[in-house]
């Protein structure tokens, strides 16, 4: 992890798309007009182009921008909110079970949303506490408001903002917040940071791929029975623990100070604002049948490939069960 100055530019964005520009047409007579079979389709294409491109390239820098002037926000915003009670409700439908949601969390998720639809009125919405809000074009953002509600609660500090920006089904842009922790992860188009005490810090994930020497840390969330459990932990000895650090997890993995990361059974939004963050540091992200993690479920991400496919063929027993 390399440490670079607060206000560096973070990266440039290729992405401005050229501007159609009016052709100049020379005068020409009919007779001397030349035959020019198939230029008329090679015309249109020049035209046509562009146009495609500008609706099938995303465009980073306003959304990053957007992304990285929330922390403060989002800060400034549950400094505000702090005095108020703090209200619990268990959104299981089985009484076996605790989900917490509290005041907080839809709080949180409100103000995120105003904010959202204020710079991107036409994109879609999905988010934990409340319904989703679709639209005709190829832009969605994600959010979980407080991801680690259950650490929120006792007043553990590992709790976070999740909000990330997908294009066509694929998460480009995410932003991990911890206020408590003062300190947030977000990723541009290339690479992933850190941004701590007014420092900036470029992620960079492990490269060891050794089994009998990898950090391992992950959580079942209740989903696998403890004979399951028992079984994949087994697969890796001492090297797994069990941490119930929520996203801090993945941050952790794109600093390079864990090596992989195993869950179950995640929602689209626990994930989606981790993926480019993860990615970027050079990291692997993908769900136990090695497919794309952005649908959630049972999660792998590892620090480099190598140890990807390692894991991925111990956790193979237990991915179709």
């Amino acid at each position: 992890m390399r440490e670079v100055a607060p206000n560096d530019i973070i990266s440039q964005y290729p992405v401005d798309v050229s501007k159609l520009k009016n052709a100049r047409t020379p005068i020409i007579i009919e007779d001397d007009k030349p035959v020019t079979t198939g230029s008329n389709f090679f015309d249109i294409f020049i035209y046509i182009f562009p146009l495609f491109k500008l609706y099938t390239i995303m465009n980073y820098k306003k959304p990053y921008n957007f992304l990285k002037n929330l922390p403060p926000k989002l800060n400034s915003f549950y400094k505000k909110k702090s005095g108020l009670n703090l209200i619990i409700n268990n959104k299981s439908k089985s009484n076996k079970d605790f989900d917490p949601v509290t005041n907080f969390d839809k709080a949180f998720e409100k103000y995120i949303r105003s904010l959202i639809q204020k710079k991107f009125s036409n994109d879609s919405i999905i988010g934990e506490e409340f319904e989703d809000k679709y639209s005709s074009n190829n832009y969605k953002w994600s959010i979980d408001p407080i991801d680690g509600t259950r650490a929120f609660v006792i007043g553990a500090p590992t709790w976070s903002n999740l909000i990330s920006l997908s294009f066509q089904n694929k998460s480009k842009i995410g932003l991990a917040n911890f206020p408590d922790l003062k300190k947030y992860y977000i990723n541009d188009k290339k690479k992933s940071y850190l941004y701590k005490d007014n420092k900036k810090f470029i992620l960079k994930s492990s490269n060891n791929n050794n089994l009998k020497t990898i950090k391992i840390i992950g959580n079942f969330h209740g989903t696998l029975s403890y004979e399951r459990q028992r079984n994949v932990i087994k697969k890796f000895g001492w090297s797994f623990r069990l941490a119930g650090f929520d996203a801090l997890n993945y941050c952790l993995l794109a600093e390079g100070k864990v090596d992989a990361v195993i869950e179950a059974n995640l929602k689209p939004y626990d994930i989606l604002p981790l993926i480019p963050i993860i990615k970027n540091s050079g990291a692997i992200v993908t769900n136990w049948r090695n497919e794309p993690a952005e649908n959630g479920g049972n999660i792998l991400a590892t620090s480099n490939s190598k140890l990807h496919n390692k894991i991925l063929k111990l956790l193979k027993p237990f991915a179709n069960k």
